[in-house]
């Protein structure tokens, strides 16, 4: 699950943890541009992408379009004491003097209604974007950083996502291309929604099971009392199954009662324990990673940075890192993240809950990234895909590469306005 919710500003960190020498950088240098941070990210030179990044008055951003769409199909409870999240998939469309066209989605997420707070913002830069004097998503996302520091990282991430997007299409390439990806498909678990009752859980793993899943993950009720029960059925119910399971908490649990889940945990089935305490509490993940067997995972949402993660490394905090390139600031901010955990041999899991986009463009960064074992795919799939032409990224229990430039992402424009809850801006 992922919530609206402000993120330390990775690329200012970086600033505080490397030093660049000369324009192409060793691995603990600063990228200060898109050229330099795919060179890093891939190991190989990526100077022939330099074309599609460069600025001129001739393919300056000439018309911004903002979307902001809800559907009722999408709101969803993650653990059984909160009110229901209502998604918001804030599309932003930047069209070029030459033709070409940058597309992003970020989802935003809301309790007690659907939210046009993403929207303004992005209305209130749209000038700012058309005033863009670079292309460079790196270089834009550091000014944005440094002179519009009020905006929230998932702000930035809509700018950042759509300018590579835009480079990507107008090098007639898909992103994980231009990412040195070296897999074309990558295994997908279902990711369920709440359930009010223990039946619903283990009817929702035979139902989505048809679909070719053999792992699924779990929202719960964030009680010991109640989630215990669910583990322990989970455990009899498919203990002659070829199926696994994944578990997150939200971060609602303290230390004690997180050790008493995870030890049940440790009797079978479960790959992760997924935010068990409060991401902050780095000494006690360690301690409950000391303790158990079951692969620790935090939520990634609350505390991200460069500083972050070094310091859980560190500690040995975790067994795999965790956050969204539309959460942490954009692609940008997610390769120089990636470059920190590769370096460390920390696994990655890349979070792609949310709409077609947002999933897009998270999938293009695991397909370049092998410490990334599995694609969250949300459920009931058909509600995220909502006003896209080829919304669809899974075949038989995995994601597949989309081979469409940029994204690989058609927009059905005309469907758009059809949501339950739409605002526009063209």
């Amino acid at each position: 699950m992922r919530i609206s919710i402000t993120i330390c500003t990775a690329a200012t960190l970086l600033c505080l943890l490397f030093v660049r020498t000369d324009s192409s950088p060793a691995t603990n240098e600063t990228p200060l541009n898109a050229i330099e941070l795919l060179t890093v990210f891939s190991g190989e030179n990526a100077k022939q992408f330099a074309p599609y990044f460069r600025y001129s008055v001739d393919s300056k951003i000439v018309a911004v379009e903002i979307h902001a769409v809800g559907m009722e199909t999408t709101i969803e409870r993650y653990t059984g004491d909160e009110e229901a999240w209502h998604a918001v998939n804030n599309i932003l469309r930047i069209k070029t003097a030459d033709g070409f066209e940058g597309v992003s989605g970020v989802d935003t997420y809301y309790q007690g209604g659907f939210s046009d707070e993403h929207f303004h913002a992005l209305k209130d830069i749209a000038g700012d974007m058309v005033d863009l004097q670079s292309m460079d998503p790196v270089e834009v996302s550091s000014m944005f950083a440094k002179e519009r520091p009020e905006l929230r990282n998932e702000v930035r991430a809509s700018i950042d996502i759509a300018l590579w997007d835009l480079a990507a299409r107008k090098a007639g390439l898909p992103l994980h291309a231009m990412f040195g990806a070296k897999r074309n498909s990558i295994e997908a678990y279902a990711s369920l929604p709440f359930y009010e009752s223990l039946p619903e859980y283990v009817e929702a793993v035979n139902q989505y099971s048809k679909f070719g899943f053999t792992t699924f993950k779990f929202h719960v009720w964030g009680s010991i009392d109640k989630d215990l029960p669910l583990v322990k059925l989970v455990q009899q119910t498919f203990v002659d199954s070829p199926y696994r399971f994944a578990i997150d908490l939200e971060s609602v649990y303290g230390i004690e009662d997180a050790l008493e889940l995870g030890k049940q945990l440790d009797e079978g089935l479960f790959l992760s324990f997924e935010a068990p305490i409060n991401d902050e509490l780095l000494a006690q993940y360690a301690d409950l990673r000391g303790k158990l067997e079951t692969h620790i995972i935090p939520a990634g949402y609350t505390v991200y940075s460069p500083e972050f993660i070094r310091q859980a490394i560190e500690i040995g905090a975790w067994d795999a890192g965790r956050f969204d390139a539309t959460v942490v600031g954009g692609i940008s901010d997610a390769l120089e993240l990636l470059i920190i955990a590769n370096e460390a041999g920390l696994p990655i899991d890349i979070q792609s809950w949310g709409h077609s986009l947002a999933q897009a463009a998270n999938l293009h960064l695991m397909l370049a990234n092998n410490r990334t074992p599995y694609f969250e795919a949300p459920m009931p799939k058909e509600a995220y895909e909502f006003g896209m032409k080829n919304g669809n990224l899974l075949e038989r229990g995995r994601a597949v590469a989309l081979e469409r430039p940029g994204l690989g992402i058609e927009v059905d424009w005309d469907r758009l306005p059809a949501a339950d809850f739409y605002m526009s801006l063209k």
